[in-house]
């Protein structure tokens, strides 16, 4: 109503009030009093009958309803609604309150729930997953959040046969969230399964590269790089640490169960010593063979990898069959006293060994030496042959009695001759290239009545 309108009406109603007063018998001071008091309120009453009514929101006025009743009918819609589509019970961030107003502007019932929606925040009520008391994941309510527990315990309990439980405390209490800000069941499972980040770090060592380091760690480089945003992978430094991060649970599920494994045996080596072998020379007299057992384990596993196993029980199927091996203890040359050992006929580190090489056998071990490298006696002896002889080219062999005799290939030059006597360490000649060689070097071949035994088993 304009405020023109209100102002006759109320002149109006003044002007009858003072007629009745004008009307009234005198002298009637106590009826006096009485009108004096009931003018002012009627006039109050009136104003206030004409007031419309203010939502307001906190401190804030949001609209204007014709009168309280509608004002209340809209707001009661609008929070009626909202909770129905979602399905949760809410709650708001500013209290609503009502109070009345001269302004003329209306809104309708429309109007005002439009209006609510820009001034309100509306937060609902919901589970919260919650890890030794921190937050990790809001589903909509109980049961959902019980179907996520449940589901992250089904993942590792073998279909019900295993025992599984919590590492962590694990809860669900209520919160409070804004708008739709859950999960449903199987986003919360994925964010607890894959949301946390373990980090641990690795110190680079001598030749390691970037691509080893992520291979050993089983990462991608691209993540490795991430993980450590100010690394050259260029230019990995000795001793740098870098950070190896990997997804891990927000949540561990530790698993019990018993299993029962076969395992093999391991068969022992037994030791005995055969005069008939020189020392440092072994045969295996028998083959061992490993036996087999049957174990019932209890076995403790987190988030499905194995931690932990205790034996409970074993029977044994096929006991094992230790190996035999025989060692020699024959001195080479024993009646000479002492360790049987040979001297070494000439500087440098054997390059080539006795044994198989290119498809046949190597009778002795090649020795590094340059073009001329002095060659000594490996024991006393006397010289049985000296001269050339097919692919060994120049050679010298010495016999040093008791069937022992040392052979000295690829010579360039002999300093002794047939039947000379020679002294342990004696120089005899020089390393070469004589004979099919591929480079100076000196071949020393063993021989025990014949046979050819492995050098190194005596020098």
């Amino acid at each position: 109503m304009p405020f023109s309108r209100l102002k006759e009406k109320l002149v109006s109603k003044m002007d009858h009030l003072r007629a009745a007063w004008r009307a009234l018998p005198w002298p009637r001071p106590g009826f006096k009093v009485l009108l004096l008091i009931l003018i002012p309120t009627v006039a109050v009453l009136t104003f206030f009958s004409q007031a419309r009514c203010a939502v307001v929101a906190g401190d804030e006025v949001v609209a204007v309803a014709a009168d309280r009743g509608k004002a209340e009918e809209a707001v009661n819609d609008y929070l009626a609604e909202i909770e129905h589509k979602a399905g949760l019970p809410l709650s708001l961030d500013k209290e609503i309150k009502y109070r009345p107003t001269w302004r003329f502007k209306v809104d309708d019932g429309e109007d005002i729930k439009r209006l609510l929606a820009q001034k309100l925040d509306v937060h609902y009520g919901a589970t919260g997953i919650c890890v030794d008391g921190k937050l990790v994941a809001t589903v909509r309510d109980n049961a959902a959040g019980d179907r996520v527990l449940k589901e992250l315990l089904h993942m590792y309990d073998n279909d019900g046969k295993w025992e599984v439980a919590f590492k962590q405390k694990v809860q669900l209490k209520p919160v409070s969230v804004e708008g739709a800000g859950f999960m449903d069941v199987q986003e919360a499972v994925e964010c607890i399964r894959f949301g946390g980040v373990g980090v641990r770090s690795y110190e680079v060592k001598n030749g390691d590269t970037l691509w080893d380091i992520a291979a050993a760690a089983k990462l991608p480089v691209d993540e490795l790089l991430r993980s450590n945003p100010d690394m050259n992978p260029d230019a990995l430094q000795v001793g740098q640490v870098i950070n190896i991060s990997r997804t891990k649970p927000l949540i561990d599920v530790i698993t019990t169960y018993e299993e029962t494994r076969q395992e093999e045996i391991l068969y022992q080596v037994q030791e005995k010593v055969d005069d008939s072998l020189f020392l440092g020379e072994r045969r295996v007299v028998r083959r061992g063979e490993p036996g087999q057992r049957e174990v019932v384990y209890e076995v403790t596993a987190e988030n499905g990898v194995e931690t932990n196993k205790e034996e409970l029980k074993e029977s044994i199927i096929t006991e094992p069959v230790h190996q035999v091996v025989a060692k020699g203890s024959r001195k080479l040359l024993a009646f000479r006293g002492g360790s049987g050992r040979l001297a070494y006929p000439t500087v440098g580190g054997i390059i080539s060994p006795f044994g198989m090489r290119w498809g046949r056998p190597h009778l002795g071990v090649d020795i590094a030496a340059n073009h001329g490298s002095p060659v000594v006696a490996a024991e006393a002896g006397t010289v049985l042959r000296a001269g050339y002889q097919g692919g060994y080219g120049l050679r010298l062999d010495i016999n040093h009695g008791g069937g022992v005799v040392t052979r000295y290939a690829h010579l360039s030059s002999t300093a002794v001759k047939v039947g000379q006597k020679v002294e342990r360490g004696q120089f005899i000649g020089r390393a070469g290239s004589t004979g099919n060689t591929t480079g100076p070097h000196l071949h020393f071949e063993v021989m025990v009545n014949g046979a050819h035994k492995n050098p190194v088993l005596f020098i």
